[in-house]
């Protein structure tokens, strides 16, 4: 059984419950109201920001904005930056270059390490990993948090007084975060009391909530806010006209007043004049304003009193828009229901008062309701969006409405993965991010203790072009040639000239000309654009490929002039030539050099017979190496079947995997190996203690077998004793030994 890298069961939880879950709104005139069946008498639109508390994909979160007439978007992405698009009349997309609107995604100056967004009608804010938060766009009821900003800021400008919040939404022109106490604070537009604070003053600071210190959520509609509580409970207080805080006298309140009728709840939205609480059992109830049916209770009336929507038993999240809801199963699927006038339910069809299925959407982890569109995120780290699109709001490089689904283009993703007893992956946009095993700052956090259950981003890189990762250390090669390294150091394997451990990366002594590297767990080397090797890190057995001792800086590899590559692992390194031949060196006691001996050499011998190499892939005491023609052969020991061969215990020559013709890439970990195949399956080989061959059972096996379900790889590689494919979608799956987190998945 595999598990996919993405807004795991617990992330999700954290998504909707601990982060805060909903948005935003604003207010319009009756002429501005979109036709339905209410009565009309006062108007309004509401579009619904999402937080997230981790970040694990391409994108990590998604959020949907906007207003009548405009509207706009926002993804955070899993490097910690965050991109918009669509209307940018107020500076909502947070860049001073990007025009009136833009219809596809464009990069929020100055923000490279949120962990959360939310998207107001015209203002957008993002929560820093250090507890402060930023905001921008719309500031004229002071929702900004800051008294000079002026009227509106095209960039982020801090929130005054704030260092301690972990989660943040937004509503039509007003802000609100959580704070780690459970306290809640304000500010912006007070019209209603949304603010919570006992008045009705605006504020262009943070104010206190009154009486809320036990809060795990707070979610801000058009004129209210709502606060879910520690037990489930559920608290309003602001505008309440069409009984969006409960209670049927639609009497509003400054102060936060609890919702009758609701308990257990994991996970609360508002809307415009409506509130939705996810409940834990996977039901969800609503309240307030219904002319659209955005209550999902099969009627259009309007109720004071929280309603089961009809048919829902599997949901876990919910995000309210406008006048419409929409959520997200435990299936993948997504559902919305309410007002459909512009597309916003994912379907072509009138306005309905109970579910129907988003077209399209399987493979859902959150979905964002905006005033007239809607917003998922895939598992893959992709994102799509469907309804109104006059300013780009869908991300599709158009401005043309969609009833379906259509993907939002240029959020970054994952482009390259590598795995020790921790993994890690590198971003489109250069940045790492790493988790599982952190004993020795393997992650790259600054931190070095304990491990890491979700991704986080590797401090001060952002200009990666390849990562290696083994054992207790990670490397990384900068566009330019230059490489940093990060965790152990015992025995010089960070290359910075000392063998003190870090947490935090450190560059390699004189290398300035790298094209990749390969990290083993005590040594590591870098291939050189001019088709030199160099290593450093404990030298042993020789696999330094040099005579000296243990080394803290680079070493040159006698005699190699043309790699193309190379790989390590604990005694020997490998390296493949540009004649399609390859060398090895270091010790040979299992028969890892493929020299037809076992000697041990610090230098490199070439192996016997391959003059048709691609890619090689150096595991504990074996090799293989991938063919031009699609074949892999092995060497080396054989205890578990790594060499793909059943016959033999051991050889120190190239023996050919049977039914392999078609490999792609190649990796290796401890004593399994694993092929990318054409088309996009993959087959491993070998140990399977820890269900790291990927088919679901345990047993070792010498022949290669497919991994269960994954026929959309586009990169593999193997850890000590789990494996990781990184799929055509962007996302990354992995399978095998979680012991330290290793597979991103939010658990041990």
């Amino acid at each position: 059984m595999f598990l996919r890298v993405a807004l795991s069961v617990a992330a999700v939880t954290a998504f909707f419950a601990a982060a805060a879950c909903g948005g935003s709104s604003i207010a319009t005139s009756d002429d501005d109201y979109r036709p339905s069946e209410d009565d009309g008498s006062e108007a309004s639109a509401a579009a619904y920001g999402q937080v997230s508390a981790a970040g694990s994909l391409a994108a990590a979160a998604v959020a949907a904005g906007g207003g009548e007439p405009s509207g706009h978007s926002c993804a955070l992405n899993a490097d910690g930056t965050v991109s918009c698009w669509g209307d940018n009349s107020s500076g909502q997309l947070g860049s001073d270059t990007s025009g009136p609107y833009s219809t596809t995604p464009v990069p929020v100056q100055n923000i490279s390490d949120a962990t959360a967004i939310t998207t107001g009608a015209s203002h957008t804010c993002a929560l820093h990993t250090n507890g402060e938060i930023s905001c921008w766009g719309n500031n004229n009821s002071g929702q900004l948090g800051s008294d000079t900003s002026g009227p509106y800021s095209t960039t982020p400008v801090p929130v005054q007084n704030i260092s301690d919040a972990t989660a943040i939404t937004t509503g039509a022109s007003h802000t609100c975060a959580l704070h780690t106490n459970g306290e809640i604070s304000c500010w912006g537009n007070n019209n209603s009391g949304q603010l919570g604070n006992g008045s009705s003053r605006n504020s262009t600071a943070p104010v206190r909530v009154t009486d809320t210190d036990d809060a795990a959520a707070v979610t801000a509609g058009n004129s209210h806010t709502c606060a879910l509580h520690t037990g489930g409970a559920v608290s309003c207080w602001g505008g309440n006209r069409w009984s969006q805080i409960g209670g049927g006298d639609r009497s509003g309140s400054t102060t936060p007043v609890e919702i009758r009728d609701v308990s257990g709840a994991s996970a609360v939205s508002t809307g415009s004049d409506h509130t939705c609480a996810l409940l834990t059992e996977g039901t969800i109830s609503c309240w307030g304003r219904n002319g659209d049916g955005q209550l999902g209770n099969g009627t259009k009336f309007h109720s004071g009193t929280p309603t089961q929507v009809v048919g829902i038993t599997d949901a876990d999240s919910v995000d309210t828009g406008s006048f419409h809801t929409c959520a997200t199963h435990a299936t993948g699927r997504a559902s919305c229901w309410g007002y459909n006038g512009d597309g916003q339910l994912g379907r072509s069809m009138d306005d309905s008062a109970v579910p129907v299925k988003v077209a399209g959407v399987s493979d859902a982890t959150a979905v964002s309701g905006g005033s007239w569109h809607s917003c998922a995120l895939h598992s893959g780290g992709e994102i799509s969006c469907w309804g109104f699109n006059e300013y780009g709001q869908l991300g599709n490089g158009s401005i043309e409405d969609s009833d379906t689904p259509v993907k939002v283009v240029g959020v970054p993703r994952y482009t390259a993965v590598t795995a020790g007893n921790h993994t890690c992956v590198l971003h489109s946009t250069g940045r790492i991010s790493c988790w599982g095993n952190n004993s020795w700052g393997q992650v790259g956090d600054g931190n070095d203790s304990g491990n890491v259950i979700v991704p986080i981003v590797v401090a001060g890189i952002n200009d990666a072009a390849t990562v290696s990762a083994k054992g207790g250390h990670t490397c990384a090669v900068h566009t330019k040639g230059a490489v940093s390294c990060w965790g152990y150091n015992g025995d010089g394997q960070l290359g910075d000239n000392t063998n003190e451990d870090s947490a935090a990366p450190v560059g390699v002594v004189g290398i300035t000309d790298a094209a990749s590297l390969a990290v083993g767990n005590y040594h590591t080397c870098a291939v050189h654009t001019t088709g030199a090797v160099s290593c450093w890190g404990y030298n042993g057995d020789g696999q330094l490929g040099n005579p000296e001792d243990d080394s803290e800086v680079p070493v040159y590899v006698e005699g190699v002039t043309d790699a193309m590559s190379a790989s390590v692992y604990s005694d020997q390194t490998c390296a493949v030539h540009a004649t399609g031949k390859v060398s090895c060196w270091g010790y040979n006691g299992d028969g890892q050099l493929g020299n037809g001996s076992y000697e041990t050499s610090k230098s490199p011998v070439e192996v016997v017979g391959i003059t048709d190499a691609v890619s090689v892939a150096a595991g504990l005491k074996h090799a293989c190496v991938l063919r031009a023609g699609g074949a892999v052969s092995c060497w080396g020991n054989n205890d578990y079947s790594q060499l793909g061969n059943v016959v033999v215990s051991e050889s120190n020559t190239p023996l050919e995997v049977a039914g392999i013709d078609d490999a792609e890439a190649l990796t290796a970990g401890d004593n399994h190996t694993c092929v990318l195949r054409a088309g996009g399956a993959v087959s491993c080989w070998g140990s399977n203690g820890y269900g790291q061959l990927g088919n679901g059972g345990s047993e070792n096996s010498a022949r290669p077998i497919a991994v269960a379900g994954l026929n959309d790889a586009a990169a593999i590689v193997a850890g000590i004793i789990h494996t990781c494919a990184l799929r055509t979608g962007g996302a990354v799956t992995c399978w095998g030994n979680n012991d330290y987190a290793q597979l991103g998945n939010g658990r041990l």
